[in-house]
């Protein structure tokens, strides 16, 4: 919205909205010359039981094989049926409405399910990449290609690279977001297909880039819900993140609503609160992407060496351009064009 504002006398925005509104206009009239065409048979089928009801009525009753009462009768009956006939058409409209509603939202419920059957993962995670690769099939080059290492208990584990090298995609191959298209992911020797995959991932926590607040409190955010969780346990993870203060200050403190995409504060409180819910669940696996770029220095290092201590009990792997993670990781992979640099 912003940049459409400020981008001057183009009319882009005009012109993406009047193709939009044309599109939209043409399947309208389309669904209405269907109505059309349904009414115009339904005026000429009473023309034509009219007439002829009047046609053979009359030469009956001339006739004198019927009578006017007779033929009184028959007419009402014929227009009760022709009134019938007239709903039915005019429900039809209806009708259609709901068949087009239908499809839209087979678009959706007719998608594949994830299976909720597997191995249940138990104790602390290993997690093995032999020789994985990516793919998508709209690209001819695969986004990861031929990946191998190994996360074992208590690794700290560093992915760097540039823009576009396949950190993200690795991290969600790690997470079980996306299927490799060639090679293995074993979990504690298991193929990560034949797992039950929400009980992994109840196992992950997870920071991911693309991940955002969504509408609901500040506990539900954190939590998702798991009563389980104390206030005293979300308020030591907030010391952590630095949300202490922030929380604080709010009327409702932890009862305080969030807009979608946590719209009404700052980046980086969004990131926080991120953050917060991936360590809140005392996961096995500790899953980041660019965590803290946003965050100040020394509150930075701070958090780093929270996360990256070894006493915590979770592997750690993260993407982050940001030095100060080199000497808390014992692991760096540094990706190339999908690939580990040698």
């Amino acid at each position: 919205m912003v940049s459409f504002k400020l981008s001057g006398k183009t009319s882009l925005a005009l012109e993406k909205n009047d193709a939009l509104v044309n599109k939209y206009l043409n399947s309208r009239e389309s669904h209405f010359k269907i109505l059309i065409i349904q009414f115009i048979l339904m005026i000429n089928f009473k023309v034509l039981v009219t007439a002829g009801l009047l046609l053979i009525g009359g030469f009956l009753v001339l006739n004198q094989k019927m009578n006017i009462g007779q033929f009184v009768a028959a007419e009402i009956i014929v227009l009760l049926v022709i009134s019938s006939v007239e709903k039915l058409i005019l429900g039809l409209e209806s009708f259609y409405d709901v068949l087009t509603s239908i499809e839209k939202l087979g678009q959706v419920v007719d998608k594949p399910i994830e299976s909720q059957n597997g191995e249940i993962v138990e104790g602390d995670l290993t997690i093995e990449l032999q020789n994985t690769s990516y793919q998508v099939a709209n690209k001819t080059t695969p986004i990861l290609n031929d990946i191998s290492f190994t996360i074992n208990k208590n690794d700290r584990v560093l992915v760097q690279g540039e823009s576009g090298s396949g950190k993200s995609s690795l991290l969600q191959l790690i997470a079980g977001v996306i299927e490799p298209t060639s090679g293995y992911l074993y979990v504690n020797n298991l193929s990560i297909q034949g797992l039950h995959i929400n009980n992994y991932r109840s196992l992950l926590g997870l920071s991911l880039s693309e991940e955002t607040p969504f509408e609901g409190t500040i506990r539900e955010n954190i939590t998702f819900g798991n009563t389980n969780v104390t206030d005293e346990e979300i308020y030591k993870v907030l010391e952590v993140v630095g949300l202490t203060e922030f929380v604080k200050q709010l009327p409702k403190g932890l009862n305080t609503v969030i807009k979608p995409e946590g719209k009404q504060v700052a980046f980086t409180i969004a990131k926080k609160i991120i953050l917060a819910r991936a360590i809140t669940i005392k996961p096995k696996l500790l899953i980041l992407e660019d965590p803290l770029d946003q965050c100040q220095i020394e509150e930075t290092k701070g958090i780093i060496n929270f996360l990256a201590s070894p006493e915590r009990p979770w592997s750690l792997i993260v993407v982050s351009s940001n030095a100060c993670w080199k000497d808390k990781c014992n692991k760096h992979i540094v990706l190339e064009k999908g690939q580990i640099k040698k």
